[in-house]
């Protein structure tokens, strides 16, 4: 590894007003939670899925509604979308999703959570000019539901 802090300088040249370039472009926040569920009336005689948990992981990915950054070179504060990314982490991390107020009489599928952050980020997302373009919730490594809000 070259550790020379001018290494490759024919690259300045090429690299020379960076800055200056426009485009949109898209953030991406990730975390992910340990909790358990059950889904109501799914097995075929009407009964409901056997109480079990996941390792789920959430992202959320972002555009601004600004074709370009502002001038300290940020396009979203991800500090501000992922303060409240956390609370909602705290909120459905280590229980059964099952027993939240938001969840009574609504099955807690991976689709129907990806609804619950999305709902749960908006005014914090709205706040930064920016929207959200999906939210994905990963039900362990190989299952996942992507939602796409409308509008």
């Amino acid at each position: 590894m070259n550790l020379d802090q001018d290494a490759h300088p024919y690259l300045k040249e090429k690299l020379a007003g960076f800055h200056e370039l426009s485009g949109r472009y898209q953030i991406r926040i990730r975390e992910r939670f340990e909790s358990s569920h059950y889904l109501y009336n799914y097995l075929p005689d009407g009964s409901n899925e056997p109480h079990h948990g996941h390792t789920w992981e959430v992202q959320i990915v972002l555009t601004n509604e600004r074709q370009n950054l502002q001038g300290d070179g940020i396009c979203i504060d991800f500090l501000a979308v992922r303060k409240r990314m956390n609370d909602l982490i705290e909120r459905i991390d280590h229980l059964c999703i099952n027993d939240l107020d938001e969840f009574q009489g609504i099955n807690p599928t991976a689709e129907n959570i990806t609804r619950w952050f999305y709902k749960g980020l908006l005014d914090a997302v709205e706040s930064q000019k920016a929207k959200i373009l999906e939210v994905r919730v990963y039900e362990g490594p190989e299952n996942l539901a992507i939602y796409y809000p409308e509008g």
